[in-house]
């Protein structure tokens, strides 16, 4: 069964909330009702095209009549003028070629009746007042004709049945035609109809299913749950709704194909179905994320409800000759402890949801208060944070990379700082996740990209020659932003040496890595700048890629820095970390240099360059400027602090 037949077509409404059977019946109303104006537009023309030719006919018939009246009063008038009835008898009988003529008489000037001719016994015309040389009845027309030398009248009587005749047949020529134009117009309208509503059930369904898994979309979705809320609002009961999204579903469609992603989405909305029962709706509400509306229920109902969809999820598929597994995280709210509306329970099972990924994915998790709260501070925070790029709130601050050997200051990586009018002082690392989930991330990154290398541009004007600016760049950067052509435009417009610019990437673009990634990469490296992978060592696999990826430097991830001292085993990770990138050619950074003590083990081990806050913290530029200009003019290298 067709997963759009789980709903009664009866609750199927239009955009406007209507059902879809008073929408059709309106509809129809509406052809009929125009139907009959095109009919009744028709047989006012076909009555007036009759009344023009009534009157032409009866005109041509007039014509005709005097045309022949003049004749034959031509050759009556002697015979009149004499009394000779019957010479004027013959004159009549030349009436005998004209069918319409009924009846004629000719008169003396006295108005004495000379003779007469006719078809019928007593349809003798009798003259008519003077001045008036036409009389029309329903049936014929008598015309007076006046003799020369006014000796006389001549009447002559027709019938009009060659006009309705003419007529009749106009009537009928016209009718068919126009019959036969309705019955194509009909012919062709009704099929346009058809195909026409068959567009319109199409689009339809569309407005209220969702065209991969025919399931009902968001907006049939909502209806259902306003739906199930008034009823339950009537009746004192209660309704659960059911945020279910799918685990790493972007892997599969990165590693297997959108084809693959498409079959799943099919399948996993085949298994809901089989799962949501009587009592629930089930729609798609977008990507990876499906919706279930459970009417008269409760929370214990609505849990067992989600156990059997993560049981029925974590079932393996076999698609396309692959065996997929795939999981799902699920948020749960009620009515009406959690909510009272359709967009307040949506908005807090979807906030129970993410709570269930961050909780390890493959759970459900049922809304709370706190969970309220930690949403509401979350989007808090987030609107100040999109409006903190307008407000001048962020800034970059630079920590020193100090060279080992010489203790100078050759580089500095370029932190991200947000002063917040409402939230005080965050670095980094507190609100770049936020960034991240929120689609920020590019702006704010493009931004510190342009703002670093204006800054380096202007200490190489300044005369702070040869000061590498790292700046970090984040995994969704790489994957959603055109980086290449962001960094060269950049440099172009600040006019920085490439060479000064380094970019910071994590293992875990080397661990998700795609042909696309490091295309970019590489793409990068050819324009001149250089690459460093930062907290080298935390990760699993990118040992791999050093010898496949032009990578500049490695930074020793601070952990193996803090404890290398006292540790032995912290201290033999850093120093094969960095035999290893000799050997490879690679420069190494030690992060997180805090005494004396680290800073000799790093020398020893053949380290570069090191960063930490024996050597200087994170400082605005003006101060930074200052502190570069003051160690290069102290004769022997000295420790920041």
């Amino acid at each position: 069964m067709p997963l759009n037949t789980l709903l009664p077509t009866t609750l199927l409404r239009d955009a406007d909330g209507r059902p879809l059977a008073q929408r059709v019946s309106l509809r129809n109303i509406l052809i009929r009702a125009k139907l009959s104006l095109v009919i009744l537009s028709h047989t006012l023309t076909l009555v007036a095209l009759l009344a023009w030719q009534y009157g032409s006919a009866r005109s041509d018939l007039v014509t005709s009549l005097r045309a022949e009246a003049n004749l034959i009063a031509s050759q009556l008038a002697p015979a009149v003028s004499s009394g000779d009835a019957t010479a004027a008898a013959r004159a009549l009988q030349a009436f005998d070629h004209l069918p319409a003529v009924i009846a004629a008489a000719a008169y003396s000037t006295d108005g004495a009746l000379l003779t007469q001719y006719g078809r019928a016994a007593g349809a003798v015309p009798q003259p008519l007042p003077p001045g008036q040389p036409l009389a029309y009845a329903l049936d014929s027309i008598t015309l007076q004709q006046p003799l020369a030398g006014g000796s006389g009248l001549l009447l002559v009587k027709t019938s009009l049945r060659p006009v309705y005749d003419r007529v009749l047949w106009f009537a009928m020529a016209a009718s068919l035609i126009m019959a036969a134009s309705f019955a194509l117009a009909w012919m062709l309208s009704a099929g346009l109809r058809r195909r026409l509503y068959r567009v319109e059930q199409g689009l339809r369904h569309l407005a209220n299913y969702d065209a991969l898994t025919g399931l009902p979309n968001r907006v049939l979705f909502r209806r259902h749950l306003k739906r199930a809320l008034a009823s339950a609002a009537g009746e004192g009961g209660s309704v659960a709704v059911m945020f279910v999204d799918l685990d790493n579903f972007k892997i599969i469609n990165d590693t297997l194909g959108h084809e693959v992603g498409d079959r799943l989405l099919r399948e996993v909305g085949r298994r809901l179905a089989r799962l949501a029962g009587r009592n629930a709706r089930l729609g798609r509400l977008g990507g990876d994320e499906f919706g279930i509306v459970l009417a008269n229920t409760d929370r214990e109902a609505a849990a067992r409800l989600a156990e059997r969809t993560l049981q029925a999820l974590t079932r393996p598929l076999q698609l396309m000759d692959q065996q997929v597994y795939i999981g799902a995280s699920i948020g749960i709210s009620l009515y009406p402890d959690d909510g009272a509306d359709a967009s307040t329970l949506l908005k807090h099972a979807d906030a129970a949801m993410y709570q269930a990924k961050e909780n390890g994915k493959n759970s459900f998790q049922f809304f709370s208060a706190d969970l309220h709260f930690k949403a509401l501070q979350h989007f808090t925070f987030e609107m100040s944070l999109r409006r903190a790029l307008e407000r001048g709130e962020l800034a970059l601050y630079y920590q020193p990379q100090v060279e080992v050997e010489t203790r100078r200051i050759v580089g500095v990586e370029a932190l991200l700082r947000w002063k917040s009018a409402e939230f005080g002082t965050f670095s980094s690392g507190d609100f770049i996740a936020i960034a991240e989930q929120s689609g920020l991330i590019n702006q704010l990154g493009a931004w510190a990209i342009e703002t670093a290398c204006r800054q380096a541009r202007a200490w190489v004007d300044a005369g702070l020659d040869g000061l590498t600016v790292s700046v970090n760049l984040s995994v969704r950067q790489l994957h959603t932003c055109d980086i290449v052509h962001l960094v060269r435009q950049t440099l172009e417009k600040t006019g920085l040496d490439p060479r000064l610019l380094e970019l910071e990437i994590t293992e875990t673009v080397l661990m998700k890595h795609n042909a696309e990634v490091m295309d970019k990469l590489k793409a990068l490296t050819e324009l001149g700048v250089r690459l460093a992978i930062d907290d080298f060592g935390t990760g699993y696999s990118s040992l791999a890629y050093l010898r496949r990826l032009p990578v500049h430097r490695l930074k020793i991830d601070k952990s193996f820095v803090r404890d290398s001292h006292f540790t032995p085993d912290d201290a033999a990770i850093a120093a094969a970390i960095i035999a290893m990138a000799r050997k490879l050619g690679i420069e190494v950074t030690a992060e997180g240099v805090e005494n004396e003590e680290q800073l000799n083990l790093l020398k020893q081990a053949g380290c570069h360059l090191v960063q930490g806050y024996y050597f200087g913290s994170p400082l605005p530029p003006d101060e930074l400027e200052t502190l570069i200009r003051r160690l290069r003019a102290s004769p022997a290298p000295a420790t920041v602090q």
